[in-house]
């Protein structure tokens, strides 16, 4: 795999994906760019668990999930709680700057998904604007951090 370096700081991430396949390809993606998966799941009820009971540094988050919990109430949970969060769905919503740092669009490929985490590292780690990823939108502002 072309990103064999070490993360900086995101060391334990929460894959929040219904869609299987693209839960698996995200999930080894990550994995083979040297972060370690704390679990895949598939429903906001799942997330939420799983923040209550796991140290998670970030969320890479699809706005609709299985269950009744959507998305949006993930994102605001996790952001409470000092989580970054990515999202990673068909269309950033409107509010995406309110609920998360970045949104990625789908479809991506595995080297888009490596840069758009990293991106989110670099502006939660260093404190500044990553470089550009297509398919990507930043919400960063520097007194949020």
């Amino acid at each position: 795999m072309l990103f064999a370096s070490r993360p900086s700081c995101f060391k334990r991430l929460l894959i929040v994906e219904d869609d299987p396949l693209v839960a698996f390809d995200n999930e080894r993606t990550l994995k083979h760019g040297g972060y370690d998966v704390v679990a895949t799941v598939d429903s906001g009820e799942a997330a939420v668990a799983m923040l209550a009971d796991k140290t998670i540094d970030a969320l890479i988050l699809d706005i609709k999930l299985a269950g009744h919990m959507t998305g949006r109430e993930v994102a605001r949970l996790a952001r409470d709680r000092g989580v970054a969060v990515l999202l990673v769905t068909g269309q950033c919503p409107e509010d995406a700057g309110d609920i998360a740092l970045a949104c990625l669009a789908k479809p991506h490929g595995a080297a888009a998904l490596l840069h758009a985490v990293r991106a989110v590292e670099t502006m939660v780690c260093k404190h500044k604007m990553p470089r550009k990823v297509s398919g990507m939108q930043t919400y960063w502002r520097p007194e949020a951090a």
